[in-house]
């Protein structure tokens, strides 16, 4: 008597010849123009003085999870706007995340922070000097040119387009640079990696055909 398909596929299972569900795919792409000098806002406080960093890229899916890295000398680092910028692939329009709220803090650097929405602590509410460690964004924002203060706002969107990390230097006389700038994503696209079958598995023919159609389960946030 033959076996049953699902009897066939249970035995596979548990002789570990199928491969399991298949982790969701991760991306880390870093800017590669640095290190960027932060140019100071003028004496009147004209606009005109942002400074971005930007990272292309080409990456399926959609996004499940992004965090932002950043590594910046600045001599009054409470005086910066720092935000998280992406245009999707095909979009006219930006949305815009605001990692760091000019807090009037007067120590040094953000030296090697991780903005990480499942993070324990707040940037604005850690004890400066930041770094190294992983902060939640600002929880003083978002202000006016900001959509949102959580890095949540861009799941659901495309992977694919422009990241720009956007600074802006609210006084004069202190100054800063852009030491590195990365940007870290999870998205649903499902990498597809061959797996080899034994051959004695291979002879089972065609009656395995079927279970071609077993859907895989993408991880979901």
């Amino acid at each position: 008597m033959k076996k049953s398909i699902a009897t066939l596929a249970a035995a596979m299972f548990c002789c570990g010849l199928l491969a399991g569900p298949a982790a969701a795919a991760t991306y880390s792409l870093t800017y590669s123009d640095g290190p960027l000098a932060i140019t100071e806002t003028d004496e009147n406080g004209d606009l005109g003085n942002w400074v971005y960093a930007d990272i292309l890229v080409d990456a399926p899916g959609n996004i499940t999870d992004v965090n932002i890295f950043v590594d910046i000398t600045h001599t009054y680092i409470g005086d910066l706007d720092i935000y998280i910028a992406h245009q999707e692939e095909g979009a006219s329009s930006w949305k815009w995340v605001q990692l760091y709220n000019n807090n009037n803090e007067y120590r040094n650097n953000m030296s090697n922070v991780l903005f990480d929405d499942q993070a324990t602590t707040y940037i604005n509410n850690a004890a400066p000097p930041y770094g190294p460690g992983s902060f939640k964004p600002t929880s003083n924002g978002p202000d006016a040119d900001g959509d949102s203060n959580l890095l949540s706002f861009f799941n659901g969107d495309l992977a694919a387009g422009i990241w720009s990390l956007a600074l802006y230097d609210n006084v004069q006389y202190e100054t800063g640079t852009l030491n590195s700038f990365r940007v870290d994503l999870e998205t649903d696209a499902v990498p597809q990696t061959a797996v080899p079958l034994p051959g004695a598995v291979v002879l089972l023919g065609s009656g395995l055909g079927a279970l071609a159609g077993v859907r895989r389960r993408s991880r979901q946030k």
